[in-house]
C-alpha cells in the first residue's frame, strides 16, 4: 500500500515506513459528524491514533458496546489502517481492513434515508477512498479508479450534515491533488471510468485551509502538505521544511508529528535533527506506556537508519539488536528490515574500538589510517564546527583509502557541503548531481535540495 502514499510509483524503502499516515487521513474528513452521547468520542480516538495507541483507540470505540453505526465501524477500520501504516506488508491486516470497510459500506446503505443522507454519503465515500488505496496497493488500477470515482460522487452528492466545511476540504483537497498528479497511465483511465478530474492548485489550497482551520484534521492536513512538497512531483524542500515547522509548532507532543519530522530530516541528510525528533517520540512513548509495539519497532528502525547515515554503525547495530531482543512488534517485514540493517551495521562497525563520547576522531583516524570510516567521522566533526577545509581534507582522505560502497555517496554528499561552505558552488553542484542519481542513497532528497539552496544558507 505504501507506494501511493508518497504519491509516486515504486516500492517504498524502509526509511519511508509510516509515510501513509498523512495520505490516508483524508478518509477521516467527516469524523465531526453527529454521534450519540453514548458513543465514542472521535477526537479521543484520533488522538490515540496519532500516538500509535491502537488498543486504546479500540477500547474507546467499544466502551458503549460493539460498533454498529457507520461512523464507529469506519473508525474501527481506520484503526486497522493505521496498523498497516507501520506494518505495511501484513496481508492478514489487509484482509481485515477490507472486511471492515465492506461492513461500513453495508451499514451506510441501511442508514441511507432522507434524514441521514449526508452521513451515509460521508461514511460511504470515506470507505470507498480507503478501498481505492487498498486496490492500488494490490496493483489493480482499474479497481482503484472505480472506487475513487464512487468516493468522489458520494462525498459531493449532498451537503454532509454535521461536518465542518474546513474538515471536508481536507478530503477533497487530497483527492484534487492526487487525481491531478498521478502517472499518465492512470489519467488515461479517467475517460474510461468517468473519473472526475483533479486540480493541483485547488487541492493544495484546500489542504492549507484544512491545516489552518480544521477542528479535527489540522495534523493530518499539515503532515500531508509536508509529504507533498517533499515528493518527486514538487521537490519544494524549503516549503516542506516550513510545513514541518508549522506541524511541530501546532502539535509538539505527538508521536506522529515527531516521526514525520524525523523522516523528512533523514531524507535531507539532517541526521542529528532526525535523531533528536526520534528521541522525543521515544520519550513520549515511554511516558504513555501503551504505544503499540509495531510503532516502537518502526521508531527503532528509523533511528538505526539515521545512526548509520551519521557514520555510526556501532550505534545502529546496538539499536537493531535491542529492537530484535524486545520480541515485540516484530512482524515478518519489520524483523527482516531490522535484521538486514543489523548485519550491515555489524559489518561496517567491525574492527574499530569505538570510544566513549566525546571522541577526537581526527586523532583516532591518524592512528588508524586504514579505517576510512574514522576519517569520515573526523570530516563530519569538522563540517559541524564550520571548518570546511579541514573537513574536505578528511573526506578526501576517506575516499582515497577504500571506502565501502555504503559510504561512498554519503562521502560525496558531505564533500559537496564542504565545497559549498568554501564558496565553490560549481564544484558543490557537480557533487550533489552525482549523489542525486545514486540508487538507494538515503539522503538523495538532500542532494536535490542543496542544488536549489546552497548548504549553509538553506534552512
Amino acid at each position: 500500500m505504501s507506494e501511493n502514499i508518497e504519491i509516486e510509483a515504486g516500492k517504498e524503502s524502509g526509511v519511508k515506513r509510516g509515510a501513509r499516515i498523512p495520505a490516508f487521513a483524508l478518509a477521516l474528513m467527516g469524523l465531526a459528524a453527529s454521534w450519540a452521547p453514548a458513543a465514542a468520542e472521535p477526537a479521543r480516538v484520533l488522538a490515540f491514533l496519532h500516538d500509535g495507541r491502537f488498543a486504546a483507540a479500540r477500547d474507546e470505540l467499544r466502551r458503549a458496546g460493539p460498533a454498529t453505526r457507520p461512523a464507529e465501524l469506519f473508525l474501527d477500520a481506520f484503526t486497522t489502517y493505521w496498523l498497516l501504516v507501520f506494518d505495511d506488508e501484513n496481508d492478514e491486516l489487509r484482509a481485515t481492513l477490507e472486511g471492515q470497510l465492506q461492513a461500513t459500506l453495508a451499514a451506510t446503505e441501511k442508514s441511507r434515508d432522507p434524514e441521514a443522507s449526508g452521513e451515509a454519503a460521508l461514511w460511504g465515500g470515506s470507505s470507498h477512498l480507503l478501498l481505492a488505496e487498498l486496490r492500488a496497493s494490490q496493483r489493480r488500477p482499474l479497481a482503484a479508479a472505480f472506487e475513487a470515482r464512487k468516493a468522489k460522487r458520494l462525498l459531493e452528492s449532498t451537503a454532509i450534515a454535521g461536518v465542518d466545511a474546513t474538515d471536508a476540504r481536507f478530503g477533497l483537497g487530497t483527492y484534487n491533488y492526487v487525481a491531478d498528479t498521478v502517472p499518465n497511465y492512470v489519467k488515461g483511465l479517467r475517460a474510461l471510468l468517468f473519473l472526475p478530474r483533479g486540480n493541483r492548485a485547488l487541492g493544495l489550497k484546500q489542504l492549507e485551509e484544512a491545516a489552518n482551520g480544521s477542528r479535527s484534521f489540522a495534523l493530518e492536513a499539515r503532515t500531508l502538505l509536508v509529504t507533498i512538497y517533499a515528493n518527486k512531483h514538487e521537490r519544494l524542500y524549503a516549503r516542506a521544511i516550513e510545513e514541518r515547522d508549522r506541524l511541530l509548532a501546532a502539535f509538539p507532543d505527538t508521536i506522529a508529528s515527531a516521526y514525520a519530522s524525523a523522516r523528512l530530516d533523514l531524507s535531507l541528510g539532517r541526521n542529528d535533527t532526525s535523531l533528536a525528533q526520534l528521541a522525543r517520540a521515544e520519550d513520549r512513548a515511554r511516558a504513555l506506556g501503551d504505544v503499540d509495539p509495531v510503532v516502537l519497532r518502526c521508531i527503532d528502525l528509523l533511528r538505526a537508519r539515521a545512526e548509520l547515515s551519521a557514520f555510526r554503525p556501532d550505534r545502529a547495530e546496538a539499536t537493531t539488536k535491542r529492537a530484535l531482543a524486545s520480541g515485540q512488534g516484530l512482524s515478518p517485514a519489520i524483523r527482516r528490515d531490522l535484521e538486514g540493517l543489523r548485519d550491515v551495521s555489524s559489518r561496517l562497525a567491525d574492527g574499530i574500538d569505538w570510544p566513549h563520547e566525546p571522541a577526537d576522531f581526527g586523532a583516532l583516524a591518524t592512528k588508524q589510517p586504514d579505517r576510512p570510516l574514522l576519517s569520515l567521522l573526523a570530516g563530519e566533526a569538522g563540517l559541524k564546527a564550520g571548518r570546511a577545509q579541514d573537513a574536505l581534507e578528511w573526506f578526501e582522505r576517506a575516499a582515497a583509502t577504500g571506502l565501502p560502497p555504503e559510504w561512498q555517496a554519503a562521502c560525496l554528499f558531505r564533500q559537496g557541503q564542504a565545497e559549498d561552505l568554501l564558496g565553490r558552488r560549481p564544484r558543490a553542484l557537480e557533487l550533489y548531481k552525482r549523489v542525486s542519481t545514486t540508487p538507494g542513497f538515503v539522503a538523495k532528497d538532500g542532494a536535490l535540495y542543496y542544488q536549489q539552496s546552497p548548504f549553509g544558507t538553506a534552512r
